[in-house]
């Protein structure tokens, strides 16, 4: 592969666990980026199949390096390994089942100096291969923010400088943080900078089958991250907090169509100040009610 003359390097993180026919899509997105300047380092977490022999397959097209470990259950360990085994000054993280467009790391080279953390809105997609809406992010300055009003950084989006991580330190690798461990580390980095930018475009694909956030056992992990951070809050901000925490409780039921719980989760997030939210917790009570999955 050609290096671009830039010396901004790129560094792509990216934890696999038994996709290999994903990771391949997720590969080939990177072999048409249209900036040349990054390496590839695909973090294994214990993989079975097939994808030692999608790694050999990219060997020639691709700077790409492969770290295989012991099955930790969950990407924080495995994006800790790669991003001690990167070189480059930013540092992008990409989940293999998701991919980019090909224009991605040329966007981010204007950004690149001016803000410490930039991301972007993903396209969504199912096993159909339709477009199925948009995961948007916002522009956040403060990590209040989250903890009020939910995640608005796609993880799959972001490119972070080194010098951040460095000031932050690793991701939690609490198993209590699995599926939410991107979050807290977003709190964590608005802790100690406010130069995120939001950049409202997707130039990347989300893929939405058999994502891990959507189980029961997501429900106990953002109780978990709200308690490790509630005392930052204040009463009022607390309340707000909980009653979002309701309403994305409730998605969590409603999708996995345990309805009773969704029932009730609906009605203490009937609580949010918010009309726009107050009515589609409202909706998605009646959803449940009805046993309507949607």
């Amino acid at each position: 592969m050609q290096s671009d003359p830039s010396p901004v390097l790129f560094s792509i993180i990216i934890p696999t666990f038994n996709r290999a026919e994903k990771l391949v899509r997720c590969l080939n997105s990177l072999v048409e980026q249209t900036f040349k300047n990054f390496e590839v380092i695909v973090c294994d977490d214990g993989s079975t199949d097939e994808t030692s022999s999608v790694i050999d397959a990219f060997n020639g097209k691709l700077h790409l390096k492969y770290l295989c470990s012991e099955n930790f259950g969950g990407p924080a360990r495995p994006r800790n390994n790669g991003i001690t085994a990167s070189k480059g000054e930013y540092i992008a993280f990409l989940d293999s089942d998701d991919w980019w467009y090909s224009q991605k790391l040329e966007r981010m080279l204007g950004y690149i100096g001016h803000y410490d953390l930039i991301y972007h809105d993903l396209d969504k997609y199912g096993p159909s291969g339709r477009l199925k809406g948009v995961i948007n992010g916002r522009q956040i300055n403060h990590f209040k923010e989250i903890l009020v009003s939910g995640n608005g950084i796609p993880n799959s989006s972001v490119v972070i400088s080194r010098a951040l991580i460095q000031q932050v330190g690793p991701i939690s690798e609490d198993v209590n943080l699995i599926a939410v461990e991107d979050t807290d580390y977003w709190i964590r980095v608005l802790k100690v900078s406010n130069k995120l930018l939001y950049v409202p475009q997707s130039l990347g694909a989300y893929w939405i089958d058999g994502n891990i956030s959507i189980s029961e056992k997501q429900i106990s992990r953002q109780i978990y991250l709200m308690d490790k951070y509630k005392s930052d809050l204040s009463e009022s901000e607390l309340f707000i907090a909980t009653s979002n925490l309701k309403y994305r409780e409730a998605r969590i039921y409603h999708r996995i169509k345990m309805y009773d719980q969704a029932v009730e989760s609906y009605k203490q997030a009937l609580s949010l100040p918010s009309v726009r939210w107050k009515f589609k917790a409202f909706v998605g009570f009646l959803g449940s009610s009805l046993r309507i999955k949607f």
